[in-house]
């Protein structure tokens, strides 16, 4: 079964909204790599979401500091996923993606931060061989209309055909561009690993104890 990622519109996925990475031509384990970055990520064996947070939360009042991050991980059809749970926000996502796709791979990268008191929209960016192919707001009608990167055809035509970017409803449009993404790069997410399943975990910020 595939279930799409428009379902993120949907559920919220950690309390501050939501950084999914998904890539094609890459391992799960070697896509927590390179969101890891300099530091090797500490594997913690399966948890849920919630054992997850509860964890990352613990470790931070032990350590005193609040910024451990975590991903839990896995695949789904051709796909690998990493879900990011902890102190996420302003350390992933966008201007924050150096290594994270290389020669041959495809890198797909969903964030939004709805406790943000600016609240910018939802965002979208795919990667390949290294280079920003494109991207966009998720949310366009008082925001950025503008699809970046080296090919914004490969999307445009479908975003204007969705009317995204006149679409005023700021959650009707995040639904319509996560439709479109997945339909124009058969994106998938599992939902139900995802929002209730035990799955692979590891840190990949704050690994250091103390």
């Amino acid at each position: 079964m595939n279930d799409g990622v428009a379902w993120l519109a949907r559920e919220d996925l950690t309390w501050l909204g939501y950084c999914v990475t998904l890539a094609r031509g890459v391992e799960p384990e070697e896509l927590v790599r390179r969101l890891a970055g300099d530091e090797p990520p500490v594997e913690l064996g399966d948890h849920s979401a919630d054992e997850l947070v509860g964890f990352l939360a613990r470790r931070d009042r032990d350590r005193g500091r609040d910024d451990s991050i975590a991903v839990r991980y896995g695949t789904s059809a051709d796909l690998s996923y990493a879900v990011a749970y902890g102190e996420w926000p302003g350390c992933m996502g966008p201007g924050y993606i150096d290594g994270l796709s290389v020669q041959g791979d495809h890198v797909f990268q969903f964030y939004y931060e709805t406790q943000n008191p600016k609240l910018p929209p939802p965002e979208f960016s795919y990667f390949r061989d290294g280079v920003h192919v494109c991207g966009f707001q998720m949310y366009m009608h008082t925001w950025s209309r503008e699809i970046t990167g080296t090919r914004p055809e490969l999307l445009s035509a479908a975003v204007r055909a969705a009317g995204i970017p006149d679409e005023d409803d700021r959650a009707a449009a995040h639904a319509k561009s996560l439709a479109v993404v997945e339909e124009t790069f058969r994106l998938t997410l599992p939902r139900e690993q995802v929002l209730h399943q035990a799955v692979p975990a590891a840190l990949i910020k704050g690994q250091s104890p103390a």
